[in-house]
């Protein structure tokens, strides 16, 4: 679970600085007046937006999480769904925050993440979707940056 964590929170950093990188780009080139408009980290890039998101987690995840989890296609939809709204969340939400803060924040994404969870899958299938982003994270670990 913690290597979720990590994975998630990795993945929202790298989004966000994109996103940042893309809106100081955008401020240099355009006049003061236009560069105060702020650009949500969603929609930043048009190659990144959600559905484009969406579509590549389900070409990682879904065949694998099918077989692996026994969930339906629809379950596992819902499932990348809410990983994915979560993420862009977290993105969002967690700059800028101090350590404590950011740890409570994430944590309240957690749980109404896993409240969400709980209303379309049983305790068990839950556990089996962790399963399977814990062997996901440990047969695939982050790439080190140099």
């Amino acid at each position: 679970m913690k290597k979720l964590v990590l994975l998630t929170l990795m993945a929202g950093a790298l989004m966000a600085t994109t996103a940042q990188a893309q809106t100081a780009q955008a401020a240099a080139a355009e006049p003061a007046k236009e560069s105060a408009k702020a650009t949500p980290a969603s929609t930043a890039n048009p190659g990144m937006d959600r559905a484009s998101l969406l579509e590549k987690m389900k070409e990682t995840f879904k065949a694998g999480m099918i077989e692996k989890t026994g969930l339906s296609a629809a379950q596992v939809d819902r499932v990348l769904e809410l990983n994915l709204d979560m993420r862009l969340t977290a993105s969002r939400e967690l700059q800028g925050l101090s350590d404590a803060d950011r740890s409570a924040r994430l944590a309240e994404l957690k749980a109404d993440k896993m409240k969400k969870f709980s209303e379309f899958l049983t305790a068990d299938q839950i556990k089996s979707v962790d399963a399977f982003y814990a062997e996901f994270a440990k047969n695939n670990p982050p790439k080190q940056s140099n």
